[in-house]
């Protein structure tokens, strides 16, 4: 019996091998996968599962509600708010917030970018996509495994294993007396690694950057003004930070968004056909200076 599984037991120890460092680069792929999104996750604190119509609350130093939304069916939530320090509310049911399981995590294999505490300083314009982790009020002996990891390794790290794997990965093949098997455990490797790099696309961010036509950098202090275009109102202004970033978010409609600085050609973005709540507009835009326009800076 063991003359039996002695030739099975390389490739299979090789295929375990090549198995392990899939896993092991998985999460800086899924990463930048998931910010492409540009939302956040409100997940079980328990078993990771996105928990679906739960509110979320944005509150300012004077107890003010900015913000809220409530997640959808996959736990995704989208939020906007000025520059500044909050607290966070989430509100469900069954749950409490902050997490006592997670409240030491920052990432995870599953999620990262966690908010465990319950204050969060936002320092820019654009979408907030931390993933909240919330406590089921029974069953909370129960240790969480989302954050149980073999190894814990930075996206760095990842990435130097994820381009020297294949070509390390060879040597077992080139070395092998009956190459057969070996050779095709790694065309499955390879072919996974190569559908990995065509579907990777870095993350998109979670606002616009407004910057100048001519020398291309960031403007600041650029005012814009949303508006509903049935009824010509502003919903919403916004001035363009020192990174000239900015983003808003709105529902089912139709709307318009204006951009004024003194030196350069007032622009107007058209949106006449939203189909989905909570979507972003977060568009990257040029304004063409005048000709005596002032420094990007001032």
């Amino acid at each position: 019996m063991p003359h039996i599984l002695t030739p099975f037991l390389q490739p299979t120890l090789f295929a375990g091998i090549l198995g392990t460092l899939l896993a092991m680069t998985g999460e800086v792929y899924a990463k930048f996968k998931r910010h492409r999104s540009g939302y956040g996750t409100i997940f079980h604190s328990v078993n990771g599962k996105p928990v679906d119509l739960a509110r979320i609350r944005l509150v300012d130093t004077h107890g003010l509600t900015v913000a809220s939304a409530v997640t959808d069916a996959y736990g995704h939530y989208r939020l906007t708010a000025a520059p500044g320090e909050y607290v966070v509310d989430v509100l469900k049911p069954g749950y409490v917030f902050p997490s006592f399981f997670l409240k030491q995590h920052r990432r995870s294999k599953m999620y990262d970018n966690v908010l465990s505490s319950s204050r969060i300083k936002i320092k820019d314009y654009g979408i907030i996509t931390k993933n909240i982790p919330i406590d089921p009020v029974e069953g909370m002996s129960t240790r969480s495994k989302v954050f149980r990891r073999w190894i814990v390794l930075s996206d760095n790290a990842q990435l130097a294993i994820a381009y020297a794997s294949p070509v390390f990965a060879t040597i077992y093949p080139l070395a092998s007396k009956k190459p057969l098997i070996p050779w095709l455990i790694y065309a499955v490797f390879v072919l996974i690694t190569l559908w990995r790099i065509v579907t990777f696309q870095p993350g998109k961010p979670a606002y616009g950057t407004v910057k100048d036509a001519k020398s291309g950098e960031p403007i600041t202090r650029v005012v814009i003004r949303l508006f509903d275009a049935q009824f010509n109102k502003v919903l919403n202004t916004q001035i363009t930070s020192p990174k000239g970033r900015y983003a808003f978010l709105v529902n089912r409609g139709s709307y318009y968004m204006t951009l004024q600085k003194a030196g350069y050609k007032p622009v107007r973005l058209n949106y006449p056909n939203i189909t989905k709540d909570s979507y972003p507009l977060a568009t990257n835009v040029q304004m063409k200076p005048t000709g005596n326009a002032p420094s990007v800076d001032d």
